[in-house]
């Protein structure tokens, strides 16, 4: 089995795939806020839902659900294995 992960922003993780945060792209404010709400590099997150056409972004981070704002959901920077290339998981027969 190959180890390999790919990033993607939150926005584009497919809705139930498990990733870890990598990084944030923000700045201060937006790091500070993301930190409050338990979004920091290394935790794990699993994205629950979506809303069309920039709506906000559900996920869930240490057993707590938070909705985030597309414009800060994009700034965060998910890691997840390649075999879900950036969530988006192969079809099963």
């Amino acid at each position: 089995m190959n180890d390999t992960f790919r990033q993607c922003t939150l926005p584009e993780l497919k809705k139930g795939v498990r990733g870890r945060v990598y990084g944030i792209t923000g700045g201060l404010q937006a790091v500070r806020r993301l930190q409050a709400l338990g979004i920091i590099p290394g935790r794990e997150i699993v994205k629950v839902s979506e809303m069309p056409l920039g709506g906000p972004v559900v996920v869930n981070v240490e057993q707590t659900q938070v909705a985030l704002g597309f414009g800060l959901a994009k700034k965060v920077i998910v890691e997840v294995p390649s075999e879900n290339s950036a969530g988006r998981q192969s079809k099963r027969r």
